[in-house]
């Protein structure tokens, strides 16, 4: 299969995924992320502002920021320009932007993404070798260029979203790991 392909077979096994099922399952991906080694260690926090229904990630950032981590999160500039990492301080300072996704008004404390120490990567499929394929705009793989080699990139995922093997490209950059229920 293509990523088209994929990318629809995918959404529509997590769309029609009953609403109960969803929040046990990110029930469990929330606590494996609190109770991972890299969470622990991370100050500087990078993590997706989870959308319709990707895993939950507004319980791990309200979270993460009870627990004292520098949490930034993305701030769509332009299809060009892509992303960019903003510090915020609370959840409430997220509003409907781009796509209408939440994320912060304000770019004023922007982070360096030199300093990200782990980032939480959204994606529709991965593959156990590092393989992700995104919802198609380049933006992350445009950002986490931008990262240092040592900084962690997880994915987020259910297990159904976990596949031997996706198509990737040159340009692509590889996950780390993967926390899934």
């Amino acid at each position: 299969m293509n990523k088209e392909d994929i990318r629809k077979k995918i959404k529509e096994k997590r769309d029609s995924m009953p609403e109960i099922k969803k929040r046990a399952l990110d029930n469990i991906i929330f606590e494996k992320v609190l109770l991972s080694e890299e969470y622990r260690k991370a100050g500087n926090l990078f993590i997706f502002v989870s959308f319709g229904t990707e895993v939950d990630t507004h319980r791990i950032i309200k979270r993460a920021l009870r627990d004292g981590k520098n949490v930034s999160v993305p701030k769509t500039i332009s299809r060009e320009k892509g992303m960019i990492a903003v510090k915020i301080n609370h959840f409430n300072e997220l509003k409907s932007g781009a796509y209408g996704i939440l994320e912060p008004e304000n770019i004023n404390l922007r982070m360096d993404e030199s300093t990200i120490d782990l980032c939480y990567i959204p994606g529709i499929a991965f593959d156990k070798e590092g393989g992700r394929i995104g919802y198609g705009g380049g933006y992350y793989d445009r950002f986490l260029k931008m990262t240092r080699k040592d900084s962690k990139k997880i994915a987020l995922a259910y297990s159904f979203q976990i596949l031997d093997k996706v198509p990737r490209e040159e340009h692509d950059i590889p996950i780390d790991n993967i926390i899934s229920d």
